[in-house]
């Protein structure tokens, strides 16, 4: 049986999705670094609840706790480090420069960039059985593939090392008010 446990996150009841405005040629890494400077400076801690841990969710509490957000992650899953099996997507993660950058401003581009396969091209297959390869990028560019639940592993661990940032596994959503911020998830 499942047992509902609730989370208050001190969203305000005018709390919105948005999306920053950016400058002409400012990266998402500049405009988060901008964000970063400006959240740190405010006293009081802000908490964020990320409903999700996977690829997505682990690198935004990896990009919250840095920022000095009091940062909670609940996760329908249990622990993927600990799984015997781990359900999901199992193919690769062609993992592009953005992607590149992302985990360059958490700390992680190096280590799962070691892991990293090089892919140069994509293979074209027509029906008459030639192959043409379509390059990713100019010459000496390229593309990596990554094992994308190692990838998941990895960012938990990163989001993990925080002291900022709690881990809440078998947690799953079953509803969630906008107006009192209140959100109740099913163990």
């Amino acid at each position: 049986m499942q047992r509902p446990s609730s989370f208050k996150s001190k969203l305000s009841s005018s709390a919105k999705l948005f999306e920053p405005d950016r400058e002409p040629g400012q990266t998402i890494g500049e405009l988060l670094s901008d964000m970063e400077e400006s959240a740190l400076r405010r006293e009081d801690k802000k908490v964020v609840a990320v409903v999700g841990g996977g690829l997505v969710g682990a690198l935004n509490a990896c990009f919250f706790a840095k920022r000095g957000f009091e940062v909670e992650v609940f996760e329908t899953r249990e622990d993927i480090r600990k799984a015997k099996v781990v359900k999901g997507r199992s193919i690769n993660l062609a993992l592009s420069h953005r992607g590149r950058q992302a985990l360059k401003h958490v700390g992680m581009e190096d280590k799962i960039v070691s892991k990293g396969i090089p892919m140069n091209a994509r293979m074209i297959h027509s029906l008459s059985g030639k192959q043409s390869p379509i390059p990713y990028g100019k010459k000496g560019q390229y593309i990596l593939s990554v094992d994308r639940a190692n990838l998941n592993k990895e960012l938990l661990t990163a989001a993990e090392t925080y002291p900022n940032t709690k881990l809440n596994f078998d947690h799953k959503l079953q509803d969630w008010s906008a107006e009192t911020g209140l959100m109740t998830f099913a163990r």
